[in-house]
């Protein structure tokens, strides 16, 4: 498949973290087998560099860095799929995109995110700290004398992912994650705001949440308010938690592929 077609334009795929490395995207690969689908490491983890020095870390060299990875690879129409906090860095680059416009040279003009997809995307990082906090205590309460472990394993059992066991790919990415700028602890302030008023309308966007997401209802709708346009949608994933791609894979792609082919 082609990164030019124009009769299924690809996925840039955003992994989370910040620097989860992009192999739990890979299923995507299977459940969407009709679109060629660009993943990349950010910076700080994977087989990219991981500098030591924080001046190269930030939501904003992340939005730069991607503009030059479509730009080196010729991408030029094209749906944009963040998960977690990757959802963070495709809207701050639809963001800036809407408010810069001037900033893309004659060679940019035909350049045009389509449509993009939010998964698991909290709006506002210390809410989602205190949802997690508000679940772990829940749990904690209802399951008295666990270890820190198995308290850690039943969090995980049901808000990150609900498989009985991890799966490979999502293990060893959080296993081999970066250890530079890592984690919510990495962007704690961040909150999603909308770009000023002159700016051009953002791309038509799906919010989508699994149903037991630590990624709370409240902080999906949060991005409501940061958009700047109305053709936004919502979308909660009945049975799932924070990975929906594992646990219910064939309706997670039937989901993602329906939407982006409603804007090819």
């Amino acid at each position: 498949m082609s990164l030019t077609s124009q009769q299924h334009y690809p996925i840039v795929a955003l992994h989370g973290g910040p620097s989860v490395p992009s192999q739990y995207l890979y299923p995507l690969e299977q459940v969407v087998p009709y679109r060629s689908i660009v993943f990349y490491d950010q910076l700080g983890c994977g087989k990219s560099d991981e500098p030591s020095n924080l001046k190269y870390y930030s939501t904003e060299q992340s939005v730069e860095d991607l503009k030059v990875v479509l730009k080196k690879l010729g991408v030029r129409k094209f749906h944009l799929y963040g998960q977690s906090y990757g959802g963070i860095l495709a809207f701050e680059y639809m963001k800036h995109v809407a408010s810069n416009p001037s900033s893309y040279s004659d060679d940019d003009d035909d350049m045009k995110c389509l449509s993009a997809i939010l998964s698991s995307a909290p709006s506002n990082v210390k809410q989602v700290e205190e949802e997690y906090v508000r679940l772990l205590v829940n749990l904690q309460a209802n399951n008295e004398g666990l270890s820190d472990a198995k308290l850690a394993q039943l969090f995980r059992r049901n808000h990150q992912c609900r498989l009985e066991e991890m799966p490979t790919l999502l293990a060893d990415a959080y296993a081999n994650a970066g250890k530079v700028w890592r984690g919510t602890d990495a962007i704690k302030d961040y909150v999603a705001s909308q770009p000023d008023e002159d700016a051009a309308r953002m791309p038509s966007s799906l919010i989508m949440r699994g149903e037991r997401d630590f990624v709370s209802e409240d902080s999906a709708a949060g991005w409501k308010n940061a958009f700047n346009t109305k053709f936004l949608r919502y979308k909660t994933l009945e049975g799932c938690s924070h990975h929906g791609l594992f646990e219910n894979g064939k309706m997670y792609g039937d989901i993602v592929d329906s939407y982006f082919e409603e804007y090819d």
